[in-house]
C-alpha cells in the first residue's frame, strides 16, 4: 500500500467521520511481491499509520488476489464503491477524492 493511498483514504475518512451511512475498508491486494506483501506487513502498516478502518489482505503464496479477480482491479489505489444494496457503482483506478465525495453524496441521496 503506497503512501499516496494513505493520504487519499485519510481525506475520505475525515470527510465522512461519524457518518453511519458510509464505511471504508482497505484491502491489500497482492499480485506480485508475495514475500513482502504479507498479512504481517499489512498488520505493521495498520499499526504504523494508526488506521481505524478495517484492513484486509487478499492474495497469498503466489495465488492472485480473489478481490482483484472478482472486481477486475489493477494498481493502487483502486477504488470500488458498493451501494447499500450490494451493487458496485464505481470501480476504477486513481479516482479524485473530490469526485468520490461528490459521487458518494449523490448515492446517499438516491438510496
Amino acid at each position: 500500500m503506497p503512501f499516496s493511498w494513505f493520504f487519499y483514504s485519510s481525506k475520505l475518512s475525515k470527510h465522512y467521520e461519524g457518518d453511519k451511512e458510509v464505511a471504508f475498508v482497505a484491502i491489500q491486494t497482492v499480485f506480485e511481491g508475495y514475500s513482502s506483501n504479507t498479512i504481517q506487513a499489512a498488520e505493521e502498516i495498520i499499526k504504523r499509520y494508526k488506521l481505524s478502518m478495517p484492513v484486509g489482505h487478499s492474495g497469498i503464496n503466489g495465488k492472485r488476489s480473489k478481490f482483484m479477480l472478482r472486481y477486475k482491479s489493477g494498481g493502487t489505489p483502486w477504488t470500488v464503491i458498493i451501494d447499500k444494496t450490494g451493487i458496485v457503482r464505481f470501480n476504477d483506478f486513481h479516482a479524485k477524492v473530490e469526485n468520490i465525495i461528490q459521487y458518494m453524496d449523490m448515492l446517499k441521496k438516491e438510496l
